[in-house]
């Protein structure tokens, strides 16, 4: 009887307000939940004044990212009668110059960096549904790993100096974005993939990867909610092993087993969290909205520059303080604009990546990422 009671009440949810596993609440929701559980040995570190703190920035944050899901802000702000597909390409259009600005200096390449990733989208849309278009990401993908290893000379996840020498490299992007897309349209594909990925050594690009040809499946009624959380169970450990290798050819020692670091890495994601909540001032954008921001949070609260993880929202608060409340509102309506109007595909990618970023933190490259999506979403016509 509670059994059939909850399944209507999941079923009207998931009918009215779209509220199943696909969907961008629900999503961050449940990353969150599992970071919070994983670290629960640590929470004796934590008083409660502090824990109460995290959660409230978490689930708060995330509360007024759900709004738009929840009201017709479509015809509340009338954005039927704006041209999303312009606004969504100046805004990305903008974004990218901005970066390459930054990291360069120069306006020209700053120009011509962005025209060509606005030639390779078109190009892409173009022949998306083109029968061909999975062979062809494919043969990119795993071209450019191989160049990986022939440049560098070593497999990354075998290597630390490789592993930390491609973390910015296009090859890599390119081939864990065209591997990911690729894998979707067959087991095969997802297979090769997935070795691919885990000797490359990014336990995000491996999430994402699985994570995406779950949501995939599952938007396709291909499997159901028991199955994605079984996968999840053995998905966890085997990041958790993935972790142990890399520092293990690092040259640190540690004495935690592969659970053990994934429960470390958690409570470290919070305790980063903890630091920055306590943190007397608002950056103003230095860390989420500027081209590598994201290691001033190992130089700021930590130290020591480095690339440090501290939950979806912590880089936000960090920049902006009680105002991160606006950004999320914003946020929302991005993604729910991508969940209403992406092809299947490209919505399973994005909400796996939504996904990784629970514990990355939102940054300049997600926000890119995020506003490609949106200009590939009204762009792209969505079909079956």
């Amino acid at each position: 009887m509670l059994k059939n009671n909850f399944e209507r009440f999941k079923d009207y949810f998931r009918e009215k307000y779209g509220l199943g596993l696909d969907n961008p609440i629900v999503i961050i929701f449940l990353g969150h939940m599992l970071i919070f559980l994983l670290a629960i040995p640590y929470f004796d570190k934590f008083g409660i004044d502090s824990l109460l703190k995290m959660i409230l920035v978490v689930f708060g944050n995330l509360a007024i990212f759900s709004i738009p899901f929840f009201i017709n802000f479509e015809k509340t702000l009338k954005l039927g009668k704006l041209n999303l597909k312009l606004i969504s390409g100046i805004l990305l259009g903008f974004s990218m110059f901005f970066g390459v600005f930054v990291l360069s200096a120069s306006v020209i390449n700053a120009i011509l960096f962005s025209g060509l990733v606005f030639l390779i989208l078109h190009v892409f849309m173009k022949y998306y549904y083109s029968e061909k278009i999975s062979k062809i990401m494919f043969l990119i993908g795993v071209i450019s790993f191989i160049a990986i290893i022939l440049i560098h000379g070593s497999v990354p996840i075998t290597d630390y100096t490789v592993r930390m020498a491609i973390s910015n490299d296009p090859l890599r992007l390119i081939s864990s974005g065209a591997l990911t897309f690729a894998s979707l349209f067959n087991f095969g594909y997802f297979m090769v993939s997935f070795a691919i990925l885990a000797v490359t050594g990014y336990k995000a690009n491996v999430l994402v990867l699985i994570v995406a040809y779950l949501l995939y499946n599952y938007k396709r009624n291909k499997i159901n909610a028991k199955k994605i959380f079984l996968i999840g169970i053995f998905t966890i450990p085997f990041l958790g092993i993935m972790a142990k290798s890399i520092l293990s050819s690092s040259g640190q020692s540690w004495s935690l087993n592969f659970l053990e670091i994934m429960s470390y890495r958690a409570y470290f994601d919070l305790m980063t969290l903890e630091k920055i909540i306590l943190y007397p001032t608002a950056l103003c954008g230095k860390i989420a909205f500027t081209p590598g921001g994201e290691s001033l949070i190992g130089e700021i609260i930590h130290g020591y520059t480095h690339n440090i993880t501290s939950t979806m929202f912590g880089p936000i608060y960090l920049d902006l303080g009680y105002y991160s409340l606006i950004f999320s509102l914003i946020f929302g309506i991005i993604s729910k604009l991508i969940y209403k109007k992406s092809d299947t595909k490209i919505y399973s990618i994005y909400g796996a990546v939504l996904l990784s970023m629970c514990e990355i933190g939102i940054n300049y490259g997600f926000l890119v990422t995020m506003l490609t999506f949106l200009y590939v979403s009204e762009n792209l016509q969505k079909k079956p």
